[in-house]
């Protein structure tokens, strides 16, 4: 195993990649790449076809656990496919100028096939690393590190996406060529990104003649009960891609927001992720990954009834509502995706780590590809047989997703975790009450006010300090 030193390098240069990612994925990303294929000509049915399809290549991760299981660095895997993903955009950058070759929406077809280059070299990239780094990290350490990668990334893609939103609507004259360049801008930030996995030190599988075949690893990963429950929870929440890229086509097309308001809006969710994160990352690392799990579903689940208000044209009513609904989706996500990444860990075994990962994320993405096709399908077949819907259905059925995978969270067990009941009603309660306690302190009356002591909660010792909840 590295020394710790070399842990906290390492901890040290992921995060820097996380930033580096963060405006990688901001240049090629997101309302960006929707942009992108909307100026190319796409329908609502091929967005979600630009989301689905390149999806499927998740299978790619079998093949990058295989070579793990046979000895293969996971670093070495890590560093070539790090490099090859930026590389590929290129290739999109490029596709404005097959205009003359290649005419029409033809082109949109070009894009969704370069983004399945794009997602197949992902796919090694995110098994072993994810393989890697769980056994670089120490276990006590693996919430806070979550969070502050949620952070990070966050702070530096709001302010590159306000900062691209402002450059695409000052120079939309020259059309596609803006963002030919806002991708080159991109990948280059990318390439860096992955060459800084080059100097963290390497954690080599431990060699084991008795290591069991992938069939058997698969086999054991699906009796793994904890971790096949996660799986299913988060393939639930993952069904709600049905919204897929819907929210940013129909605010840009529809409600008729440019891109510099836009990515204002978005701020807000990343916002909340830059606060809320390293928050939920050491009430996981405290409390379990369970409560924080419910906790974040229950605040994203009913925020899609904003969208009533914001139809078509009202441009004025996105402002007013969607930042408080981006923020509190920004807290409520970042929650769960600090409580999920945390629990894959908990719950999976360390031996074939890199095959239970990938028949994780192969079983989720499956399930959830086919949902933004679905989504555009829906949308454009009820309004051809005389519904007065549009892309705002999509939102309503993530929220039923959403509920959906509540309720199947709520039966999860999670051996000494804290009671998400003794959370609310207690620990928070307690920490806001000390906080108004100080800030009144200077007020003898106010002072007076606050004297009183909450009472025991079950699972608790009266301060929010979890007891052994698994008898």
């Amino acid at each position: 195993m590295p020394a710790a030193a070399q842990v906290d390098r390492a901890i040290r240069l992921s995060y820097a990649q996380m930033m580096l990612n963060a405006v990688f994925a901001a240049s090629t990303g997101g309302m960006f790449l929707v942009g992108f294929a909307l100026e190319l000509g796409a329908d609502n049915i091929m967005l979600g076809m630009m989301t689905a399809v390149p999806s499927l290549f998740v299978v790619f991760q079998f093949v990058s656990a295989m070579l793990v299981e046979r000895g293969v660095s996971r670093k070495k895997l890590t560093v070539v496919f790090s490099l090859l993903m930026p590389l590929c955009w290129f290739l999109v950058a490029l596709i404005p100028l097959l205009k003359g070759s290649v005419n029409g929406t033809s082109r949109v077809f070009v894009l969704i096939g370069v983004i399945a280059a794009v997602t197949l070299t992902g796919q090694f990239v995110v098994n072993a690393r994810s393989s890697w780094i769980g056994e670089l990290i120490p276990q006590r350490r693996r919430g806070r590190f979550f969070g502050r990668c949620s952070m990070f990334a966050g702070v530096v893609g709001a302010m590159f996406a306000i900062a691209e939103g402002s450059f695409l609507d000052f120079i939309r004259s020259h059309g596609l060529l803006a963002f030919t360049g806002l991708f080159f801008f991109g990948a280059i930030f990318g390439l860096v990104s992955g060459a800084l996995n080059i100097p963290q030190p390497d954690c080599p599988l431990p060699r084991d003649e008795s290591r069991p075949s992938l069939l058997r690893t698969l086999g054991g990963t699906f009796r793994n009960r904890p971790f096949a429950r996660l799986s299913v929870v988060h393939a639930v929440m993952a069904l709600g891609a049905i919204a897929g890229p819907f929210g940013t086509a129909y605010c840009l097309r529809d409600v008729g927001l440019n891109f510099f308001e836009l990515s204002l809006l978005n701020a807000a969710s990343t916002a909340a992720v830059l606060l809320a994160a390293p928050y939920w990352g050491r009430l996981v690392d405290r409390f379990g990954c369970r409560p924080i799990l419910l906790l974040g579903l229950a605040i994203s689940t009913p925020l899609s009834a904003v969208w009533i208000f914001i139809p078509p044209g009202a441009a004025l009513m996105a402002y007013l509502l969607l930042p408080w609904s981006n923020f509190l989706a920004g807290v409520g996500s970042a929650a769960a995706s600090v409580a999920i990444s945390t629990m894959m860990y908990k719950t999976s075994k360390p031996q074939g780590r890199s095959v239970q990962f990938a028949a994780y994320s192969v079983f989720i993405t499956v399930i959830s590809a086919p949902m933004p096709v679905l989504g555009g399908w829906l949308v454009l077949h009820l309004s051809k047989a005389g519904y007065a819907v549009d892309l705002r259905l999509t939102f309503y059925l993530w929220s039923a997703f959403m509920f959906a995978a509540t309720l199947l969270a709520w039966g999860m067990k999670e051996p000494r975790a804290f009671r998400t009941r003794a959370l609310v009603f207690s620990y928070f309660p307690s920490r806001m009450a000390r906080f108004w306690g100080a800030v009144t302190s200077l007020s003898p009356f106010f002072a007076s006010l606050m004297r009183f002591q909450l009472p025991k909660a079950n699972g608790t010792d009266g301060n929010g300090t979890p007891q052994d909840t698994a008898k």
